[in-house]
Order: structure tokens, then sequence, then C-alpha cells
């Protein structure tokens, strides 16, 4: 309860160690490996506590909540864009690229601020 979850999931480890049927220990290193960013880790320890105690329908919710937030998480990152730049940058290699001048358009340095400042490109025609 202090917040020491390294202390605690060696612990748990531990007596995972010693008693590879210790229910509550997979189901406290499942909590610590919650508080400490790892759900992977506590979707495994979730599976093996409801493995050993079939009908602990608490430990089936969090396990499926717990689940939930995995596919989450893996949604989240594969929606990021790679490699995307940031407009300040794209400004820059428009500019060095000389592409500024192959629109009929005219980029005035307060609209490039504008644009960072809003991540929406500002064109003003000439």
């Amino acid at each position: 309860k202090l917040e020491e979850y390294g202390f605690a999931l060696s612990d748990a480890s531990k007596a995972i160690e010693v008693d590879p049927k210790y229910a509550k220990a997979f189901y406290r290193r499942a909590t610590c490996y919650l508080q400490i960013a790892k759900p992977q880790l506590a979707v495994a320890d979730f599976k093996k506590v409801v493995a050993l105690e079939p009908r602990n329908t608490i430990v089936q919710s969090q396990l499926t909540a717990t689940q939930k937030l995995v596919r989450r998480i893996e949604f989240e990152k594969a929606i990021e864009v790679e490699g995307e730049k940031n407009p300040v940058e794209r400004c820059h290699e428009i500019i060095a690229e000389g592409q500024l001048f192959e629109f009929p358009y005219v980029l005035h340095f307060h609209y490039i601020q504008a644009a960072v400042r809003s991540k929406k490109p500002m064109l003003v025609h000439s």
C-alpha cells in the first residue's frame, strides 16, 4: 500500500517460485504490473489466476478490463503516423526545396508563425 511496487513485484515473484499454484501471488504481481504500466504482463498473471481459480469473477472481470486496455494501447500505437513531421520542420523543408515558389501563392513569415501555432498551413493568395 506504500506504492513500493518494485518490492511487491519481487516478493510476489519469489512467492510464485516457491509455490507456482499460489493464486494470490499471481494476483498481486498482476496488480503491480498494472501500477507500473505493464498491462501485457498483468494479463498473463490474471490469466494464471483465472486458470487456478476459474470461479473468481472479480479476477475474470479484471482480466477482461486489462485485455481491453492492452487492445486500446495497441490500437493507439497502430494509428500513430510514423515519421510524421511537425509543421515547423515541414515549412523549413518547403522553403529549402523551393516548393514555395511553384505555387501561385506567397507564404509570408507571419503566416508561417500562425501556421506553427495552429498546426495548420496558412497560405495567402498574392
